[in-house]
Parts: structure tokens; sequence; C-alpha cells
């Protein structure tokens, strides 16, 4: 049996075509898209040149000994690992029964 291939190519097209949207218009962005948010971060920002000039007095922090001691308590905390207890779920079982009878 021979296919013939001129007419269900033309109907395979017109198949696709029938699935197209005819509303479809592509997505154009305007020029400015993002940045009103850009602007936004910035103007959160107290004093964007604060890393070019620090404070003369700059607030006392902890010193290295502390931080060091700081970060081997937290990285201790770590290192004793609890496992968790098993736990079990038990769905339907037995105990009931449905007889039916009356």
């Amino acid at each position: 049996m021979k296919i013939p291939t001129l007419p269900v190519l033309m109907a395979s097209i017109l198949w696709l075509v029938g699935c197209a949207d005819g509303n479809h218009r592509p997505y154009v962005l305007d020029d400015s898209f993002g940045k009103t948010a850009n602007h936004l971060v910035k103007a959160q920002i107290a004093n964007p040149q604060a890393a070019a000039n620090p404070p003369v007095d700059a607030p006392n922090t902890m010193d290295g000994y502390a931080g060091v001691n700081a970060i081997n308590g937290y990285r201790q905390g770590f290192s004793q690992v609890v496992e968790p207890q098993g736990l079990t779920i038990n769905v339907g079982g037995a105990g009931g029964s449905s007889s039916g009878g009356q």
C-alpha cells in the first residue's frame, strides 16, 4: 500500500499551523528594564565610599585570640555528631477485621 505523500504533508502542515497562536507577539523589554532595582539597591547603601575612607578610630572588636577560640569552639561543636534515634511508623496493621456479617 502506497501512502500519498503530498496530501499527508499538506495535512501535517495545516495541523501544525492550527497549533500556532495567532496573537503571539515577541517580548520586547524596555531599555531601562531593571534600572529601578539597581537604583534602589544603591540607595540603601549608607556610605558607598566607606571602604575607601576607613574611620581613624575604628571600633574595638574581637582580638585575634578571642576570634581563634570562637572559631575553634564552633568547629568542635560539629565534631561530636549525635545519631538520631530510629523511628518506626506503622501503617494499617493487623488488629481489626471487617467481616461484613450482621
